[in-house]
């Protein structure tokens, strides 16, 4: 008998343990949900840039931060989630799920700029804002407000369109935020905006920039011009579309889309700001705004596309990043602890690059590092993309495409299609292989570095983390396809869409020539 006890007990002592481990619960942080829906019985997550499918059970728990519960349907593919997860039989088993109580409007306080009003309902960062009876408004007072503060303000027509609000959330009513308090500033175009514009002119150079003596009767005509030839953006040149008809297509969307009040001269005077609008000849599915208002648009964005309204989406998303002064609050932010726009911002992007690649700060690779994304992007272009600002970028973009009369659907519609795309491998890879084409063309202008340090696993995590900060992210997609469905089924509920256009017959006689 005692001959097998030990071997017994040791076979329990390894099993219980072996249950004790499958059991230890793993979290994951910020994971992005790709899909999920009935029966409910597994989900899909992004995380780490990986694709993983988790079993659910009916002991799965699904909550709003740590202890309220909700329903299995408040979770949508692109709800940004927390994860608790058991390995059982090698398989992954969903324990719990938390949904941020900032994810799709349960939020206390947000900024944003004031779009329109009717009565006391305004369009506040791409929001729907009430007051009440017990709503007050008064000015902060800020060096750049024009506003004393304390000063109180009866009601939204006594606010100037396109002034900053800070809006305190006392509840929301479905996508209706009833406003407890709500902070004014004006935004004046002071020193410091003065001194970022100056900085801003440094990179770029529009020297090559041709503009078209004449412009056809049936062509539209920016006030500012319409262009061919080549801009520099720091140190990469771009060639611009030499189509005359095409470029006058998107100034004339552009300049639809944008806010009545960026529409007046006084706000050019006011803020520093021209509204343009380029063609860039680049298969690269890319668009992006320079805070000064010149915003580009290249080739294989507009190739992915299926009608005008899908335009005004991204020519409106890339205005608010202008309108909403993200490149200018950036260096607002920094200037105080270095005085160079430039310096911060690269640092953080270079951090960023090199965790993803493991490069040390002081080896000879991250020296290379340093110098080549130096290379690549104007620092005042990259400091626009970090999820927060694109987010309230899709909000008041699809007000804008709105107001002017295009069916915000199509804006989900847009984003159904880079889902798709950048679900592809082989369109990834087509685009990788041009960013990398790209990216080496700049080798000759870096011999004084050592930038073959990278190595070949170098760049290409080089050229990764460039991609990260434009249209060609899957997880950042399905991201912004679950924000703009649920903007659809709250703030614009109520819409009337047969009163709004898609503009496919003006965009198929323009896009023509470029599907060719």
């Amino acid at each position: 008998m005692k001959i097998y006890l030990k071997p017994l007990w040791y076979a329990v002592f390894f099993l219980c343990t072996q249950y004790l481990v499958a059991q230890k619960e793993e979290i994951w942080k910020e994971t992005t949900v790709l899909e999920f829906k009935e029966p409910y019985e597994t989900i899909t997550i992004n995380y780490d840039d990986e694709e993983f499918v988790f079993n659910v059970t009916g002991k799965t728990k699904f909550l709003l931060g740590k202890k309220e519960k909700i329903s299995k349907d408040r979770i949508s593919i692109g709800s940004t989630v927390d994860v608790a997860i058991v390995i059982e039989s090698r398989k992954r088993v969903l324990t719990k799920i938390l949904l941020n109580k900032d994810e799709y409007g349960d939020i206390k306080k947000f900024e944003g700029v004031i779009e329109s009003y009717k009565g006391d309902t305004a369009i506040i960062d791409g929001r729907r804002v009430a007051l009440t009876d017990k709503t007050t408004i008064k000015c902060n007072g800020g060096s750049d407000c024009a506003c004393s503060k304390g000063r109180s303000f009866l009601g939204f027509d006594e606010l100037q369109l396109g002034s900053f609000l800070t809006v305190y959330v006392e509840r929301n009513d479905n996508g209706v935020y009833m406003a407890s308090k709500i902070e004014v500033c004006k935004n004046t175009y002071g020193k410091v905006d003065q001194e970022f514009m100056l900085s801003l002119s440094k990179d770029f150079d529009a020297t090559n920039l041709n503009q078209f003596k004449s412009i056809p009767n049936n062509v539209f005509k920016a006030a500012n011009g319409l262009h061919n030839g080549t801009i520099k953006l720091g140190n990469l040149e771009f060639k611009l579309l030499d189509d005359i008809r095409v470029q006058g297509y998107i100034n004339m969307i552009g300049n639809n889309v944008l806010p009545a009040y960026a529409k007046e001269e006084s706000f050019a005077e006011k803020h520093g700001v021209i509204f343009r609008f380029y063609v860039i000849e680049n298969g690269v599915p890319n668009a992006f705004a320079m805070p000064n208002g010149m915003i580009f648009i290249n080739t294989g964005l507009l190739k992915l596309m299926e009608n005008e309204a899908q335009i005004a989406a991204v020519l409106g998303h890339e205005i608010a990043h202008v309108t909403y002064e993200h490149g200018i609050k950036k260096y607002k932010t920094t200037r105080f602890t270095n005085s160079n726009i430039g310096k911060k911002t690269s640092k953080w992007l270079k951090q960023t690059v090199k965790k993803k690649m493991n490069v040390g700060e002081g080896t000879l690779a991250g020296k290379a590092l340093n110098t080549a994304l130096e290379y690549t992007t104007p620092d005042t272009v990259m400091s626009l993309f970090n999820k927060k600002n694109e987010t309230q970028s899709d909000r008041a973009g699809m007000f804008y495409m709105s107001e002017a009369g295009y069916d915000p659907r199509e804006a989900a519609n847009f984003w159904k299609i880079m889902m798709e795309n950048t679900g592809n491998q082989k369109f990834m890879n087509n685009i990788f292989n041009s960013t990398l084409s790209m990216v080496n063309n700049l080798e000759t202008d870096l011999e004084k570095t050592d930038y073959g340090a990278l190595g070949e696993d170098g760049i290409d995590k080089l050229v990764k983390g460039l991609l990260e900060t434009i249209y060609t992210s899957h997880p950042l997609a399905v991201k912004r396809l679950g924000d703009i469905n649920h903007l659809l089924s709250t703030t614009y509920k109520d819409t009337d869409f047969t009163q709004l256009d898609v503009g496919k017959e003006s965009f198929d006689k323009h896009m023509k020539k470029l599907n060719e």
